[in-house]
């Protein structure tokens, strides 16, 4: 009886800071952030350089054609629930905006085209480390990206997946990370606001 309770007594502290540690220091965060280069907006809205002379008829090749297209690129909100330390649910936007000069036949300015976009992604995020003051992650997101050129709407089915993404800061931290997917390649950087 007297080594149940002894066993008992070391025991009780060992369970109890095991389940304190699964619970999250702040159950969420706001993150703000730029991200990397915008791989579907890319295509969607960037047009070639010179006119197509592919068609035989004339209005065609003297016809308005598009200039370089300048995007922002892409500016991040996220929200985050901690549901353990080991896991978090994030929505995140991202959005970015487009121009394009048009140019007549005579190489003149005619007109100015522009597009936006809006990336809308649901994002499981997994902490392998997770410390008050730092943690590592990896997540993968499933989204959709909605967007419009000339009054037109367009969308499109997405995905992101960042092997490698890090926070430095308690209260309000600062992140990086890497991904890769159809909304973007590259880095993505910002502030958060843990509460």
């Amino acid at each position: 009886m007297k080594r149940t309770l002894i066993l008992l007594a070391l025991l009780l502290p060992l369970s109890l800071s095991a389940q304190t540690k699964t619970e999250p220091e702040y159950k969420h965060d706001w993150r703000f952030g730029f991200a990397g280069y915008p791989l579907i907006d890319q295509l969607f809205f960037g047009y070639s350089h010179e006119p197509s002379y592919n068609q035989i008829d004339t209005d065609h090749v003297y016809g308005d054609y598009h200039g370089d297209c300048t995007m922002v690129g892409l500016f991040s909100a996220e929200y985050n629930t901690n549901i353990t330390q080991r896991f978090t649910f994030a929505l995140s936007g991202y959005l970015n905006t487009v121009w394009t000069p048009m140019y007549n036949y005579k190489g003149q300015t005619s007109s100015l085209k522009t597009g936006l976009s809006l990336h809308v992604i649901p994002t499981a995020r997994f902490n392998y480390i997770s410390r008050p003051a730092f943690s590592m992650y990896s997540s993968i997101g499933l989204g959709l990206i909605v967007g419009t050129e000339k009054k037109e709407l367009f969308a499109f089915p997405t995905f992101q997946l960042t092997p490698l993404g890090v926070t430095f800061g308690r209260k309000v931290f600062g992140f990086a990370e890497w991904s890769g997917g159809v909304s973007f390649f590259g880095g993505r950087a910002g502030i958060g606001y843990k509460f």
